[in-house]
C-alpha cells in the first residue's frame, strides 16, 4: 500500500503471493491493514528464540483523503531456517505480532509461483498459535525487509478465494479420526444454516500398499489384501483398518442416499448450480462420534452394530445403506483411492486449498468469502473478529443468552437457598451453644450450693 515506490517494485501493482500456514487463523472474509516490523537477528539464532530479535511497536496511519487515523496491526517479518515454521510464528506471537511473514531462505530456488504448491506444515505444536502466517519468496521478502528498515511500510492482508454463486466444499477425512469427527460435529449446525447455498462433498482417506508380507498390512487393509487400506486408529486395539474402511463406505452411502435437492426450478433455469443437502447424514455425523467412540464397549463402540443403532435413531433406512455398502464397497473405495488430497485431513473451498486451523467458525468465514454475493446466512453465522487479538474459536452449539440467564438464575437461587439453610444452621447452633452455657452455669451454681450445704 505504501510507500508508492515499493508498490511499483512489484509486478502486479504491489500484490505479493504466498503460501498460508496450515496452522493459525487467517483473516478470512476480512481485509486487514498492517505495518511491517522487522528486527534483524541479534544472536545468530535466526528468529528461533525470543531474545534473538526485537520488533518496533505498530503506529497509526492517517487514512487517505481523511483526518482520521487507522490503527494498524503488527505484521512481523522473520526469515526461514534453523527451526520449524511453528516455532518462529509462536515466538513472534509472544512478542506481540498479529500476523507473520516468513521469508524463504537465501539458498532456496522457490519462486512466488512455486510457493503456491508448498505446504507450510505444522510440527505438531501449532494448536497454540492463533495468528496467521504466510511464506513468501526470498526476492519478495528481500524488498520488503529493505523497505521496512528504511521507512514505514503498510500492507494489506487478504485471502481471496475463488468465488461463485454457490460455494462447493470438499473435505477429506477418516471416520475414525477424532479430529475429523469433532470438526464435522461442530460444523453440522452451520451446514444446516447453509443448506441452500453450499455444496458439501465428503471424501475419505484410502491408500494402498505394495504386495508383500500379509503380516504388515493385515491390520490396516481390507480382506488382508493391500489394495484398500486405512489408518489403524487404536494400534493394537480391536478396531482395524478394515473396520474404518467399512464405516467410511457406510457414511458415503448415507450421504448419497439421503441427499435431496435444495435448488428451485427457477434457480436452475437461471443457471444456478444444483445444491443438495443430506439432512440425515449430518444428524448421523453429529451423534456417531459420541455414541460410537473408539474406546467404547459392547454395542456402544465403533463398528457396524453401533452404526446401525445410530442410523435407526436418526431415521435412516438401515437396509438400504447396508445394501449400498455391500454392493458398492469396492467401487466407492476405488474412487476415494484415485482421488486423494495432499493430506489425509484436507479441505477445499471452490477448488482452493484451505489453510489454517480446522474449526467450524474459521471454515465458515472462509466459505462465506467464496460467494460472489454473500448470502444472509453468513451474516447470521459470523460475528465480527477483533484482528488485534489472537483468534479464539467460537464454539459451535455454545451457550445461548437464554441458557446463560437460566444458569445465572439457577446459581442465584441455589445461593439463596444455601444462605437460608446456613442461617437456620447458625440459629440452631446458637441455641445449642446458649443452652449448653446456661446448663454449665446452672451446674456450677448447683455445685456451689451442694458444697455449701455439705459444709
Amino acid at each position: 500500500m505504501t510507500p508508492r515506490e515499493l508498490v511499483g517494485a512489484f509486478a502486479d501493482h504491489g500484490r505479493i503471493m504466498g503460501s498460508t500456514s496450515t496452522f493459525g487463523a487467517p483473516f478470512y472474509r476480512d481485509r486487514v491493514l498492517g505495518q511491517l516490523a522487522y528486527g534483524p537477528s541479534l544472536t545468530g539464532k535466526n528468529f528461533c528464540s525470543e531474545e534473538d530479535y526485537d520488533i518496533p511497536p505498530p503506529k497509526t496511519q492517517r487514512a487517505a483523503g481523511g483526518q482520521d487515523k487507522v490503527r494498524l496491526i503488527n505484521i512481523v517479518i522473520v526469515r526461514r531456517g534453523n527451526c520449524s515454521f511453528t516455532t518462529k510464528v509462536k515466538i513472534a506471537q509472544a512478542k506481540g505480532a498479529h500476523a507473520v511473514i516468513i521469508v524463504d531462505r537465501e539458498d532456496s530456488d522457490y519462486t512466488s509461483r512455486d510457493l503456491a504448491n508448498i505446504i507450510v506444515a505444522d510440527d505438531g505444536y501449532g494448536d497454540v498459535i492463533h495468528i496467521p502466517s504466510v511464506l513468501i519468496s526470498k526476492e519478495d521478502g528481500r524488498r520488503l525487509i529493505e523497505a521496512a528498515q528504511r521507512s514505514q511500510v503498510v500492507v494489506e492482508l487478504a485471502w481471496d478465494l475463488p468465488t461463485d454463486h454457490v460455494v462447493t466444499v470438499d473435505m477429506w477425512m477418516s471416520s475414525a479420526s477424532i479430529a475429523s469427527m469433532k470438526f464435522i460435529k461442530e460444523f453440522a449446525p452451520k451446514r444446516r444454516a447453509l443448506n441452500e447455498v453450499m455444496i458439501f462433498n465428503p471424501h475419505y482417506a484410502v491408500f494402498s500398499m505394495d504386495q508383500g508380507n500379509p503380516a504388515v498390512y493385515s491390520g490396516v487393509c481390507l480382506d488382508n489384501q493391500p489394495k484398500f487400506c486405512a489408518e489403524d486408529p487404536d494400534g493394537g486395539g480391536d478396531i482395524t483398518g478394515k473396520d474404518v474402511l467399512e464405516e467410511d463406505v457406510r457414511q458415503l452411502c448415507i450421504h448419497d442416499k439421503t441427499k435431496k435437492s435444495r435448488t428451485s426450478l427457477d434457480d436452475l433455469v437461471k443457471g444456478k448450480a444444483s445444491v443438495e443437502y443430506a439432512a440425515e447424514y449430518w444428524d448421523y455425523m453429529e451423534k456417531f462420534p459420541d455414541r460410537c467412540p473408539l474406546d467404547g464397549s459392547g454395542k456402544a463402540k465403533f463398528g457396524l452394530e453401533c452404526s446401525l443403532q445410530v442410523m435407526k435413531e436418526v431415521g435412516i433406512d438401515t437396509a438400504e445403506i447396508q445394501a449400498c455398502a455391500t454392493a458398492e464397497r469396492d467401487a466407492r473405495l476405488s474412487h476415494e483411492l484415485e482421488n486423494p488430497a495432499w493430506s489425509p485431513r484436507a479441505l477445499r473451498i471452490n477448488g482452493w486449498r484451505y489453510s489454517g486451523m480446522l474449526t467450524a467458525d474459521l471454515v465458515v468465514r472462509a466459505v462465506c468469502s467464496g460467494f460472489i454475493h454473500e448470502p444472509r446466512e453468513c451474516s447470521d453465522l459470523i460475528t465480527a473478529r477483533d484482528v488485534f487479538r489472537p483468534y479464539i474459536p467460537v464454539p459451535s452449539g455454545g451457550v445461548s443468552l437464554g441458557e446463560l440467564l437460566g444458569w445465572l438464575l439457577a446459581t442465584i437461587s441455589l445461593g439463596f437457598v444455601c444462605m437460608l439453610m446456613y442461617k437456620r444452621y447458625l440459629k440452631k447452633e446458637m441455641r445449642t451453644t446458649l443452652r449448653e452455657e446456661v446448663m454449665l452455669e446452672v451446674q456450677a451454681q448447683m455445685g456451689e450450693y451442694a458444697q455449701l450445704r455439705g459444709a
